[in-house]
């Protein structure tokens, strides 16, 4: 069976990551890395003992052999390298955020429309084992119509990390909103569907020796076409542990992080009754930690190869990615201008 041939662009922290779940892969091959980090591709090497080429520039990716390429850059770098990687026809599985600005989102949607290659964003909780039951049942009818739907991202990313010498630099990493809670919105749409409009508070609270420049706290809330409302909290450096919150109100269940009820259960409001519900593995929680069921970025990876390989529909496809940040960066005007913002208005 011919493997379907990878390049990486980006060997840091997430990028090997993906690069060892490329390696893991049986119909997979990660055949050539780029980073101007030469002890990054030297950690990626050792970890995962895979036989890969090295590149200088991210030209020689686009320029060869390839299938398909995974960019794993800081934020600013995503815009261009979509493109150029869609120009080439490199299918594209593109670390999240999109892109840091709207217009450069539009211009990779349209670079990927008109080459028409495969291109997969990599907000990977989609891929959850908790979210892929709560959809399933939504799916089936069991929870009837969803009507509020919650998640929060809080993240304590302690001030003095080197990672702030780019992360808070808007013309680097771009809105932390976007770049952080935009797997909550991503998330929210999964389940509710497209969003009419946001409005959205934030500012900047953590003492840091580099502060940001955009927020490290937020609270959106939005309304869906559908007219079912969600919401959305932010912030990064809380004094707390990692949390991924999420809640789901349908017309006939809800689902509280791994916890479930539906109104085909007996007494589940009444006292006493409270843990009569469906309880699922905590494990199955989002807790930040690669490797784990929670954090799928493997399983992510392995949509992306059966999408090469097997041609089956895309969970998150440019359009999609589009959306999202689409309504992030609605998000994010509606708090400069102490507004509520319709996402139309931003088209």
């Amino acid at each position: 069976m011919k493997k379907i041939k990878i390049g990486l662009a980006g060997a840091g922290w997430i990028g090997r990551e993906h690069g060892r779940n490329i390696v893991r892969h049986p119909r997979a091959e990660l055949a050539l890395v780029c980073d101007s980090d030469a002890e990054h591709v030297a950690q990626l090497r050792q970890e995962t003992g895979a036989d890969f080429r090295e590149c200088q520039t991210v030209n020689e990716l686009w320029e060869s052999d390839v299938d398909a390429v995974v960019i794993a850059t800081p934020n600013a770098l995503h815009a261009e390298m979509c493109v150029a990687a869609a120009r080439a026809g490199k299918a594209i599985y593109c670390e999240k955020p999109m892109a840091i600005s709207l217009q450069d989102c539009r211009r990779v949607r349209e670079a990927v429309e008109r080459a028409r290659v495969p291109y997969l964003i990599g907000y990977h909780r989609r891929m959850n084992p908790l979210y892929q039951h709560a959809r399933g049942l939504l799916d089936q009818g069991a929870l009837g119509t969803p009507f509020m739907v919650e998640s929060d991202y809080l993240h304590h990313v302690p001030g003095g990390l080197d990672i702030w010498s780019w992360l808070g630099k808007e013309q680097i990493a771009g809105s932390l909103f976007h770049a952080g809670s935009g797997h909550n919105v991503d998330l929210i749409r999964y389940f509710c569907g497209e969003i009419k409009d946001v409005t959205c508070m934030k500012g900047i609270f953590m003492p840091r020796p580099q502060q940001v420049e955009t927020e490290d706290t937020a609270v959106a809330l939005f309304r869906f076409e559908s007219g079912a409302i969600g919401k959305v909290q932010f912030c990064i450096g809380p004094i707390a542990p990692f949390q991924f919150n999420f809640k789901l109100y349908g017309t006939h269940g809800t689902v509280l992080n791994n916890r479930i009820w539906l109104d085909t259960m007996p007494h589940f409001a009444e006292a006493g009754h409270e843990r009569d519900g469906i309880e699922l593995p905590a494990a199955w929680i989002p807790d930040n930690v690669q490797g784990g069921v929670g954090e799928p970025w493997d399983k992510l990876m392995d949509h992306f190869v059966a999408l090469l390989a097997d041609g089956v529909a895309c969970i998150n496809d440019v359009g999609s990615a589009y959306q999202t940040s689409l309504a992030c960066f609605a998000a994010v005007e509606s708090a400069r201008r102490g507004t509520t913002m319709a996402v139309r208005d931003l088209e």
